[in-house]
């Protein structure tokens, strides 16, 4: 081939490419061979080059192909996150239950022990956590002077004001009418989870109310003195919180309770002067109630001794009455036989026993008469010298 006839190709094919742009029908016959027929009324004759189209939709092709793919891995992958976003861990302190659409999705006295679950995400499923293990703690908001968390971690007192401000502070009235600061903190354990998370919206908030009545109750119904005493302010306190809690049926059960009481900061030293006085008052009442106590026990005991000591001598008396009773009793029969004759043996008797151990006995007899005697005694008579022992250990007089 020539060079001009190279020339002459060229510039035909120019002239096709800028024709084919703007003049030229083209009549696409797309079968499955993918090839394009070309018919060009004014030039039957030109050569068709489809080497540019088959690459544009190859490269098309492999666009689409790749994008179809790239949806395919972001499909998955969400998939992926959809399906683990809804693992969830349940603590050994704790139980669950899955809402669906509000509702729980098993029983609803089905929970879920500790260990891995799996829910829809929201807002499909909700997952509640019941803590049932922890000790859960409530604190009163009401009858504490106002103070904030930093002042009081750091022991600093309230602000003193003229008088008390029942718009910031708050305050408890006693059954005499006085005020009282007192507050209270309660820690208890949830027994029935059930009844705790599906009777009542939220049991919590119920708590904290029912140990802020507990407090108010509590104050009305004693006297500044006894609700100044801690120990009697928390069994009042307790009471009341206890038989709340048991009419609601919260499904909890109280753990510990813990109570402060103070006095109004405007009349402090005036309670502390008064609980001062009370206290001097009570040890010395005290005291005296000791020592009359003591008093009393002495005198009794003296006096429980003198009446023992009469009953002894009393029973003595009635049991020797009662024996010599008895021993004439038995003897009367013998008086009665012969009277001379028995008082004769009961006065040898008598005699006998009374002169066992005389040296010297001498014998008065009455005249029957009655006429007087008389009665010399020798009294110098000489004592009889006492014996000493011989050479032989014989005993012998000198």
């Amino acid at each position: 081939m020539s060079d001009s006839d190279d020339k002459s190709r060229r510039a035909g094919d120019k002239s096709h490419d800028h024709d084919h742009s703007h003049d030229h029908e083209h009549e696409h016959d797309h079968d499955h061979g993918h090839e394009h027929v070309h018919s060009h009324p004014e030039e039957p004759s030109a050569a068709v080059a489809p080497e540019g189209d088959d690459a544009g939709s190859k490269a098309l092709s492999d666009a689409l192909r790749s994008s179809f793919e790239i949806v395919k891995v972001l499909m998955i992958a969400m998939a992926v996150i959809f399906c683990v976003s809804g693992v969830f861990t349940v603590k050994p302190q704790e139980r669950a239950v899955i809402f669906r659409f509000g509702r729980p999705s098993g029983p609803s006295d089905q929970l879920l022990g500790p260990g891995l679950h799996w829910a829809f995400p929201r807002p499909i499923d909700e997952v509640r956590k019941i803590p049932v293990t922890e000790i859960q703690t409530v604190r009163s908001t009401v009858g504490w002077y106002a103070i904030t968390p930093e002042a009081e971690a750091a022991g600093e007192r309230p602000y003193d004001t003229p008088s008390l401000n029942p718009a910031t502070e708050g305050y408890t009235l006693t059954g005499d009418g006085n005020i009282l600061h007192v507050r209270a903190t309660m820690r208890y354990l949830i027994t029935e989870p059930i009844v705790y998370s599906f009777d009542f919206i939220n049991a919590s908030n119920i708590v904290q109310n029912v140990l802020n009545n507990g407090l108010l109750a509590a104050s009305s119904r004693m006297p500044i003195e006894k609700g100044l005493d801690l120990i009697i302010m928390k069994e009042a306190v307790e009471t009341e919180v206890k038989a709340q809690l048991s009419a609601m049926h919260l499904g909890i059960s109280l753990q510990q309770l813990e109570v402060q009481v103070k006095a109004p900061l405007q009349v402090e030293n005036a309670f502390k002067a008064v609980l001062e006085a009370q206290q001097t008052k009570d040890k010395t009442v005290n005291g005296a109630h000791g020592y009359a106590n003591a008093l009393i026990s002495r005198a009794q005991g003296e006096s429980n001794a003198v009446v023992n000591a009469g009953l002894v001598d009393r029973n003595t008396l009635l049991a020797s009455i009662q024996s010599e009773s008895g021993y004439l009793s038995d003897r009367l029969p013998e008086y009665n036989n012969n009277a001379q004759l028995f008082v004769q043996r009961r006065l040898a008797e008598t005699m006998q026993r009374v002169l066992t151990n005389a040296q010297a006995k001498w014998y008065l007899h009455g005249e029957g008469n009655g006429a007087q005697q008389e009665l010399r005694l020798l009294l110098s008579k000489e004592p009889e010298k006492p014996s000493t022992p011989d050479a032989s250990g014989a005993s012998g007089s000198k």
